[in-house]
């Protein structure tokens, strides 16, 4: 929106500096992209928002100067010469639909002549970025500049049947606008019409048959409120921008029509020269617009915006704003003036006193406060750590289409039912995928082939199944790894992934979320058989791991082992116990480490158990440290050494303390377990 300075200050007698003003509009929400001289005139190119309509012109912004500034004064154009009385009876208004139309006023003016604006006016349009034409154009285009009500003005002479319609297209009829360009119009575009044709099309632009030319002698000279929502959708259909158009789409205001027809007949008095007296008026305003009343609470301000404001500052600054305020003894009645149209609840009151009153009087703290409805998304949150601890380990986060071919619903699942789309948008995309594990080894196969030599990746997603009618859904996390581990270099040989550093990673997710995960061989047919394993968390089965199967793996043409695991995150998410303070213990821990055989045939999870279940109260934790397998080893034997760790929450214990509680539990081991220590 351009402002001329000098125009701008004969509504506002404003004395500041261009600077101080251009500060005093950005404190405001005005923000200046420009400064201009255009033919000796100083303009503003203001950035308006779009929920405020009445900021596209001269008034509303000596309106908002006013109130910011409150030794100024907001003086409109002086319209009491101007009368509007209904007269003649020999012409007619019709809106269709009020819906489309709110308020439509019109007048004739007869016995003009069309003739050159005066040159104050001639610059003070070119400085604004408009080209004049004639004084009768130029007097609309003033007039919307000037209070933001776009005007059309149409040759009377070139209207049939003595009306005007304001109408839907129809199918069929077409209109040659202004600019000569001759559009097709139907049922989505709203009109200005006569008894028998289109003139205009409402709220965006003019006709070229009803157009003001040199030949004009009386006109008929519209301002009307349309519904923004109709003259959007038809703008942007035609792929038409007016400045109009900019205004209507935005929101008008229905009390503004009068004013701005009286504003035009004033202007072309001065430009013709003599007193004009309208022929015929009449205002349709079929259903008033009710702004209704908002009840302001008086420590509402205070309490939203979390500074002392005064009553009287809150009172001074709406009323200046045009708000009208009726007192009703704890709180206002405020009824906003029909320009805001972006003004429906109390906060909208506030930010107004709170914008006027300055910024810079809210206090940079934190506020107190407590949200009664505010509800921890546990899930979320552990799916945020499981991603994180992935990360951290070199895994890279995918995210793959939920579709997927019927081969790979059956390689993952082949007892499974698959869903299948209506209405694909291929083969390979024709399913509900039922496993994250087919997307993970396509993304591996894409990365393989491009060199790279070191593929880890991990997804979390839904997957889906049917059961008779019913349609099943879970969300999945599926991780993978794929060629090296370690790359060679100076200190170390090329290592690949095997399942054992696998495995520990999945491990280290359990831990992160305080679980021990436990590995149960078992069968799958997305696994190889010699490598498969239950994933059980606190004694509930919750996914599979182990090295995929070599079927699938070919069947994505990937040449070495893939290690790979799914799991169910609901069944993560329940296993995993409510988070508790746990305080550091003060007092020193003592290890004691303890060499063993144990039988080849035996599991270390086996181990494990047992250790769980004959568990001292004093030992915090424990760990495998070597295991060796060698000529000094039986056969069937396979040489353990762990590291035991004891401490007391309320003491610290002695040596002797520690070697009695090790070796019964030792002892114990030993007997269940069948070791042989050495």
């Amino acid at each position: 929106m351009k402002i001329n300075l000098d125009y701008l200050k004969r509504f506002v007698a404003c004395d500041l500096d261009d600077a101080a003003l251009r500060e005093l509009l950005a404190g405001i929400g005005l923000e200046t992209a420009e400064m201009l001289t255009v033919g000796g005139e100083i303009v503003l190119d203001i950035e308006t928002t779009p929920n405020r309509p009445d900021w596209l012109s001269h008034y509303g912004v000596a309106r908002e100067i006013a109130a910011k500034d409150i030794r100024l004064r907001f003086v409109p154009m002086d319209l009491s010469p101007v009368e509007l009385r209904t007269a003649g009876t020999e012409f007619a208004i019709h809106i269709e639909d009020p819906a489309d139309c709110l308020r439509y006023s019109g007048c004739i003016v007869r016995d003009l002549k069309v003739r050159e604006s005066p040159p104050e006016v001639q610059r003070l349009l070119v400085s604004l970025g408009l080209r004049p034409i004639n004084d009768i154009v130029d007097a609309s285009n003033l007039v919307m500049m000037t209070c933001g009500q776009p005007l059309h003005i149409f040759d009377l002479e070139r209207l049939q049947g003595g009306q005007v319609r304001v109408r839907r297209g129809r199918k069929g009829e077409t209109l040659r606008l202004l600019d000569e360009r001759e559009v097709a119009l139907d049922e989505g575009h709203l009109l200005i019409a006569d008894a028998g044709k289109p003139l205009a099309l409402a709220g965006i632009m003019g006709g070229l048959d009803s157009g003001i030319g040199h030949a004009t002698r009386h006109i008929f000279i519209e301002s009307a409120c349309f519904d923004p929502v109709v003259i959007r959708s038809g703008a942007r259909s035609l792929g038409l921008k007016t400045d109009a158009s900019y205004r209507f789409e935005r929101g008008m205001d229905p009390g503004a029509t009068l004013a701005a027809l009286k504003m035009a007949l004033l202007l072309l008095e001065r430009s013709q020269g003599h007193p004009l007296a309208p022929a015929f008026f009449q205002d349709v305003y079929p259903r008033a617009a009710l702004t209704p009343a908002i009840r302001l609470d008086k420590d509402y301000p205070g309490w939203l915006t979390g500074i002392a404001i005064p009553e009287a500052t809150c009172v001074s600054i709406l009323e200046r704003l045009g708000f009208m305020l009726r007192d009703q003894g704890g709180s206002w009645e405020v009824q906003a003036p029909s320009w805001r149209v972006d003004v429906s609840c109390k906060q909208d009151l506030v930010e107004e006193i709170a914008r006027i009153h300055g910024y810079e009087h809210l206090c940079g703290e934190m506020p107190l406060s407590a949200n009664p409805v505010l509800r921890i998304d546990r899930e979320r949150g552990i799916v945020q750590r499981l991603k994180c601890q992935l990360t951290a380990a070199g895994f890279n986060e995918v995210i793959n289409y939920v579709f997927q071919s019927p081969e790979e619903n059956i390689m993952a699942d082949p007892q499974g039912t698959a869903l299948v789309l209506k209405n694909p948008l291929g083969k390979d995309f024709s399913v509900m995928k039922n496993s994250l594990l087919p997307g993970l080894l396509k993304n591996t196969a894409v990365n393989a082939n491009q060199s790279l030599e070191r593929v880890a990746l991990f997804e979390t997603g839904k997957i889906f199944g049917q059961e008779g009618k019913k349609v099943l859904e879970s969300r999945r996390l599926a991780a993978s790894v794929y060629g090296l581990q370690q790359r060679k270099d100076w200190r170390l040989n090329a290592q690949d992934f095997d399942f054992a550093w696998f495995k520990s990673q999945l491990a280290s997710l359990g831990r992160r979320l305080r679980l021990e995960l436990a590995f149960r061989r078992g069968a799958h047919p997305a696994f190889a058989p010699s490598c498969c394993f239950k994933v059980e968390a606190a004694g509930r089965s919750c996914g599979w791991a182990g090295e995929v199967a070599a079927e699938m793996r070919q069947f994505y043409k990937l040449e070495k082992p893939v290690h790979a695991a799914e799991l169910d995150l609901a069944a993560l998410v329940a296993a995993v116990p409510e988070g508790q303070f746990l305080p550091w213990n003060r007092f020193p821990a003592v290890r004691r480490d303890f060499t063993f055989l144990m039988a080849r045939s035996a599991r270390f999870e086996e181990l494990g158990a047992a250790i769980e279940r004959l568990h001292p109260g004093a030992l915090e934790s424990y760990e495998l440290t070597d295991i060796f397998q060698g000529k000094v080893v039986p056969a069937d034997k396979v040489s353990f050494s762990m590291a035991f760790t004891y401490r007391a929450s309320d003491r610290t214990l002695t040596g002797d303390e520690v070697n009695g509680i090790h070796q019964e539990f030792v002892k114990k081991m030993v007997e269940q377990m069948h070791l042989i220590q050495r």
